[in-house]
């Protein structure tokens, strides 16, 4: 990069993916993203220290505004600083695990789900947007392995679903509050802050909007943590929940968003922390992981991070993150990675993509959205083991999926 604040940017990129087309699309994007945060810190007269630790998981993203500003997907972004970026578009999709006394028919569970699209649901006085057939949206019915536990399952339970679902009816703005997206909501552009930089602009809010729009956002999290359960509910009657989980928002706070991987706590005192669900391809098991307080000294060192954590005094915070894969990410066996990223502009970047295929003309393209992928197996699984981020614990293989 020729760019010096772009390099710099750059270096404050943490990637412990898969190293693969998706991961190398991802970190070859980020930099611009970062750079633009490091630019409202110094015109804060903060340090300008925005970083980025990607998961196992960690790929592209497939919605266009978030890839144009300069944001990958698969990990935990941080910076110093009394204010929230709206540019990453963090929406509390996540994914709800519930346990099951029975296993039910498929066509039992197929007839509730035709009624939810005939009928539909409310909540809080909101009617519920079906957002389980979209995208990349699932639910999946699934076995407990017996001969692969390393912890009892949950409840002792033998039969789960998982549920990945985040909904829309928040992202503008409602009689809850101002919208979690800001093209989607008058009113958050409004109280935003639009700055432009060298790569394009960025919005922020800061102190009191920030809080303002924080407590918002929990709130909008907490009605799509009950809508969640109330779509299992209508699906399967009753169950246990056994996590209930945001892989996509500010868990821990408006200067932390996880996007595409899970972000927590551990107890102190204590190296394990929270179960969270695994799930990969279509075809394959899912797993109950247990997080490890992460990412280790010897993991950092492993990665070949020190010189960077340590020059741009980074190491406890990266040790802090905590973050697991939630899916397997998407990658392009089409690729081998990008040559070359062209800007001709503010937000005008152009990536070219190495083929695989000898003879064949590098495609260039602006976004991935419309390329084909296909998904990540249990490389992603091997790689958080690898590096101690967690411990597989419950392995769940698949009846079906809705």
């Amino acid at each position: 990069m020729n760019d010096p604040k772009l390099a710099y940017a750059k270096e404050h990129v943490f990637m412990a993916g898969v190293d693969d087309s998706g991961a190398r699309l991802c970190e070859a994007n980020l930099p611009y993203g970062l750079a633009k945060i490091h630019h409202v810190q110094a015109e804060l007269g903060l340090p300008q220290d925005a970083s980025f630790v990607g998961s196992p998981d960690c790929t592209i993203t497939r919605n266009k505004r978030r890839w144009q500003q300069g944001f990958g997907y698969g990990g935990v972004y941080q910076w110093s600083g009394d204010f929230a970026v709206l540019d990453i578009k963090t929406n509390a999709c996540g994914m709800l695990v519930g346990s099951l006394d029975e296993m039910p028919e498929h066509e039992a569970v197929k007839e509730q789900l035709r009624i939810l699209e005939r009928d539909g649901l409310t909540l809080d006085g909101t009617r519920i947007d079906n957002d389980l057939t979209e995208s990349n949206h699932f639910v999946d019915l699934l076995t407990v392995d017996p001969q692969e536990q390393k912890e009892e399952a949950p409840a002792g339970a033998k039969h789960f679903f998982i549920m990945h679902s985040s909904g829309h009816e928040h992202r503008a703005n409602t009689a809850l509050g101002p919208g979690l997206y800001y093209d989607e909501s008058e009113e958050l552009v409004a109280m935003a802050r639009r700055i432009e930089t060298p790569w394009g602009d960025i919005r922020i809010l800061e102190g009191a909007m920030a809080a303002r729009w924080y407590q918002f956002y929990k709130e909008a999290e907490d009605f799509v943590f009950r809508r969640r359960e109330l779509l299992a509910k209508h699906l399967f009657g009753d169950f246990t929940v056994t996590v209930n989980a945001t892989h996509q928002g500010l868990v821990r706070g408006y200067n932390q968003a996880n996007v595409g991987c899970y972000h927590y706590d551990v107890e102190d005192g204590t190296d394990d922390g929270p179960l969270f669900p695994l799930t990969l391809s279509p075809e394959l098991p899912c797993y109950l992981v247990r997080g490890k307080r992460n990412v280790s000294e010897e993991a950092m060192t492993n990665l070949g991070w020190d010189e960077r954590l340590d020059k741009h005094g980074l190491r406890e915070r990266i040790a802090d993150t905590n973050l697991l894969p939630h899916g397997g990410g998407y990658r392009y066996t089409q690729f081998s990675g990008v040559a070359s990223v062209v800007q001709e502009g503010p937000d005008n970047r152009f990536f070219e993509l190495q083929s695989t295929t000898p003879g064949e003309e590098n495609p260039r393209i602006a976004t991935p959205r419309d390329l084909p992928y296909a998904y990540r197996g249990m490389e992603v699984k091997d790689r958080m083991t690898e590096l101690g981020l967690g411990d597989p614990v419950v392995k769940l293989n698949l009846n079906y999926v809705l």
